[in-house]
């Protein structure tokens, strides 16, 4: 194994230097620009003899070139060596890194004092306390409400979405909204230019719900007074008629063969523990063998702490999820959430699940009725809302089924049971009321 550079323009005056690293052993051969230039002239002289080459490294002038050029050999060999993956990315950004090493530590140096400097500067208007808010966030000095755990990456993205269309709100009507300006005029307007932009109604709600959230920080440190926002920002969620899988359709996809489709075959295995777990995504992905506890009743349940609310749910062990788990050696194979989406729709067409769907859709103002196959609708949180609305349908009760899905409230648990007209008749069937009468066979 080795690293050896090259030019590859040698009829140029001044070219770029490459890099080739090779190892037989490893079935390695890459070529990566050193981002180095040289005179080809005066390199090509060097390489004819031992002499020459030493001559060439010595002269002052090539000092800085040089010790760049021994650094990066040095540690891509030191790559290769490794038990590292060894590939393009990797070998372009250890290059970048060294030659840009001075760069790199001045803008670190300068993000480093603007952030102390935002941290030591408190924000004066609400445009600065925005930034400062997140930047909080993301350096976990501020963290989630009543608790010491640090606020996801996912909820500081969305809070930076919210800053992006604010920002975009006040570029369009050609003004800046201050402390004083969030009044119901401004709740209003905002609405409506999220509506014109065409956003749903729960991306509205979401917006409004994090410019909340920012005002009551700012409230608590007497920047403003955010009775205007308790009292008036309504944060207005529409129901969304998403789908949920049966325990026929889970038992139905647990069962599937996939094993000459891998990629599929782990999608399906993941969502399947997601269907039987009732988490989010970003919770069901990372379930583990080392999560499993025996709890004092003798059952087996994972013991899984929820990365975005810091809350610890004990989820029954499902059988199934103990095979899926055993399969893969206690840890289940890493899968991308787009991966999930794509591949998950395209095993429910081959399931044959592609019954139309209507649903109530809406973006901006306009309102209408929209037709899918049931196999396009299939996304990471048909998961949550496939064990919510079994359980429901099983008899658990709200309460029982917060204990183990974490939801925070029955009324947010409530949007996640999705049953048809149909379903929801006879879950009433049950009820002691009717139970008394002797329902018709």
């Amino acid at each position: 194994m080795a690293v050896s550079f090259f030019i590859r323009n040698k009829k140029a005056k001044i070219a770029t230097l490459f890099a080739r690293i090779r190892s037989k052993a490893k079935d390695i051969d890459i070529k990566a620009s050193t981002l180095l230039e040289v005179d080809v002239l005066a390199w090509e002289k060097s390489q004819e003899s031992a002499i020459k080459r030493k001559n060439y490294r010595n002269d002052k002038n090539n000092k800085d070139f040089f010790n760049k050029l021994d650094l990066i050999e040095k540690t891509l060999n030191n790559i290769l060596d490794s038990d590292t993956n060894v590939t393009n990315e990797l070998v372009n950004k250890r290059i970048y890194e060294i030659v840009y090493a001075e760069q790199i530590a001045a803008e670190k140096e300068r993000a480093e004092a603007e952030a102390k400097a935002l941290e030591e500067e408190q924000a004066t208007n609400f445009n600065g306390f925005i930034a400062q808010f997140i930047h909080e966030c993301e350096t976990g000095k501020r963290k989630k409400k009543g608790g010491t755990t640090n606020i996801s990456p996912g909820t500081i993205k969305s809070y930076k979405g919210f800053q992006s269309q604010f920002k975009a709100y006040q570029e369009t009507r050609l003004k800046v909204i201050d402390f004083e300006d969030l009044t119901i005029e401004f709740y209003n307007d905002f609405r409506l230019f999220l509506t014109d932009k065409e956003y749903s109604p729960n991306t509205i709600a979401r917006m409004v719900k994090i410019c909340k959230t920012i005002c009551y920080a700012a409230e608590q440190l007497k920047l403003m007074d955010a009775a205007n926002v308790r009292f008036g920002f309504d944060v207005i969620y529409k129901d969304v008629d998403n789908v949920y899988l049966t325990e026929e359709r889970i038992q139905e996809l647990y069962e599937y063969d996939l094993s000459n489709r891998p990629a599929w075959e782990k999608i399906k295995d993941v969502f399947v523990v997601g269907c039987l777990t009732g988490q989010r995504v970003s919770d069901y992905k990372r379930i583990n063998a080392k999560m499993i506890v025996t709890l004092t009743d003798g059952n087996k349940y994972i013991k899984l702490k929820q990365e975005k609310t810091g809350n610890i749910v004990y989820i029954p062990l499902d059988y199934r999820v103990a095979a899926i788990l055993d399969k893969y050696n206690g840890a289940l194979p890493k899968v991308y959430d787009q991966k999930i989406n794509d591949h998950i729709k395209e095993i429910g067409e081959a399931l044959g699940w592609t019954e139309i769907v209507e649903l109530d859709e809406q973006r901006g103002a306009m309102e209408y009725t929209a037709k899918k196959r049931f196999c396009d609708l299939l996304k990471t949180h048909t998961c949550r809302r496939s064990l919510a609305t079994n359980m429901y349908k099983a008899g658990a009760s709200l309460s029982s089924i917060m204990a183990i899905t974490g939801h925070s409230s029955e009324q947010q648990l409530k949007t996640y049971l999705k049953l048809d007209e149909s379903e929801k008749s006879m879950i009433a069937a049950k009820e002691s009321y009717f139970t008394k009468l002797r329902i018709a066979k």
